[in-house]
C-alpha cells in the first residue's frame, strides 16, 4: 500500500433491526467520489444509502447482495488518500533512528496516516499494540486493532443470543 493512503473501514450505521444488503453499486478496485452510493440497504419500506465519505478506491466487499446487516456490521474497506495530520505526538515516518526529539520510551509512535484512521475509528491508540519490529503505530496495527475488536464483538453477540 503506498504511504500515502489509508485504510477506511466503513461500517453499517446505526440500525434499529436487521437490514438486507439490496444493491452493490461498486466494485473491488473501483475509484469512487465524495458522496457517491457504494451500498443500498432495506426492510420492508425502509431504505438505507450508505455514501463514500471521501474519494478513494475500493479494496475489499465483506458482504453479497442478500445478507443480513446489523448496526455496525462491516460493509467494505476503501483506500483514501491522506493528507499528514498535525495532532497528537505523530512521529514521521522519514525521521531518522537517532533523532533526540522524540522520547522513545515515554511515547507514542504513531505513523500519521494512522492517526488518522484511529481519529476516524474512535480507537484508543494507547491501547493498539505497536508493530514489534519498528516501534511504530501504522495503519495496519490500527486495522489489526479493530479487527479483534470486531471478532470480540461477534463472539459476544454470538453469546448473548
Amino acid at each position: 500500500m503506498n504511504t500515502n493512503y489509508t485504510t477506511h473501514l466503513i461500517c453499517a450505521p446505526e440500525l434499529s433491526d436487521t437490514f438486507k444488503v439490496s444493491n452493490i453499486n461498486i466494485k473491488v478496485g473501483e475509484f469512487v467520489s465524495k458522496n457517491e452510493l457504494l451500498i443500498s440497504l432495506n426492510k420492508n419500506n425502509d431504505h438505507i444509502y450508505i455514501n463514500a465519505i471521501e474519494d478513494g478506491q475500493i479494496s475489499y466487499l465483506f458482504i453479497n447482495i442478500g445478507d443480513d446487516i446489523n448496526n455496525g456490521d462491516l460493509l467494505l474497506s476503501m483506500e483514501v488518500e491522506e493528507l499528514p495530520t498535525g495532532f497528537l505526538d505523530v512521529v514521521d515516518q522519514r525521521c531518522s533512528q537517532d533523532s533526540t526529539e522524540v522520547d522513545i520510551e515515554n511515547s507514542l509512535m504513531i505513523i500519521p496516516s494512522a492517526a488518522k484512521l484511529a481519529s476516524r475509528l474512535g480507537v484508543d491508540l494507547s491501547l493498539v499494540n505497536p508493530n514489534c519490529i519498528t516501534g511504530y503505530i501504522g495503519n495496519e496495527e490500527v486495522e489489526l486493532f479493530v479487527k479483534h475488536e470486531l471478532l470480540k464483538l461477534q463472539q459476544l453477540r454470538k453469546l448473548l443470543a
